[in-house]
């Protein structure tokens, strides 16, 4: 990955970071999460796994910990995670359909939310958090890869 590739998705994630931290300061009282971060994460790995590797996802992770001020490391592992699972599973998942594909990186947003919580704050983890998180991210990644075409049209990623 060229360094203005790095640059230019550094500040993307940054202001997704942004974006997910005001979206969520709304959406708590009906106790949802919003992770457009993740979804645009595990939409890039999935479009192009050759160039979005478990090292950009630490990367980008420390990125995001730093923006969000939570403990460091937390969202560079998950990503990590998330990315190795992604590129290891890459030829099966490319034979499912949108909607699968969907369900899929739905799925993995479901237990984002879920190890995030647990490690954020054992004492008031909300299985309903974790459930509705679900429907939002199934919502929120139809329009990710529209986002992302739009986004990453100039430099070819």
């Amino acid at each position: 990955m060229k360094l203005s590739e790095l640059v230019f998705l550094t500040v993307i994630f940054t202001l997704l970071s942004f974006v997910d931290s005001q979206v969520n300061l709304f959406l708590i009282d009906f106790f949802i999460v919003s992770n457009i971060t993740y979804l645009f994460l595990c939409y890039l790995c999935f479009r192009n796994p050759q160039k979005i590797n478990s090292l950009f996802g630490a990367y980008i992770g420390f990125i995001v910990d730093l923006h969000q001020n939570t403990f460091f490391g937390l969202h560079a592992t998950l990503f990590t995670l998330s990315i190795l699972l992604i590129n290891y599973n890459y030829f099966r998942l490319r034979m499912f359909s949108t909607l699968q594909i969907t369900a899929a990186f739905s799925f993995f947003t479901v237990f984002f939310v879920g190890f995030k919580s647990i490690l954020v704050s054992t004492m008031n983890f909300q299985y309903l958090i974790v459930f509705l998180s679900f429907f939002s991210a199934f919502l929120t990644y139809l329009f990710v890869p529209s986002l992302g075409k739009f986004l990453i049209k100039k430099t070819k990623l």
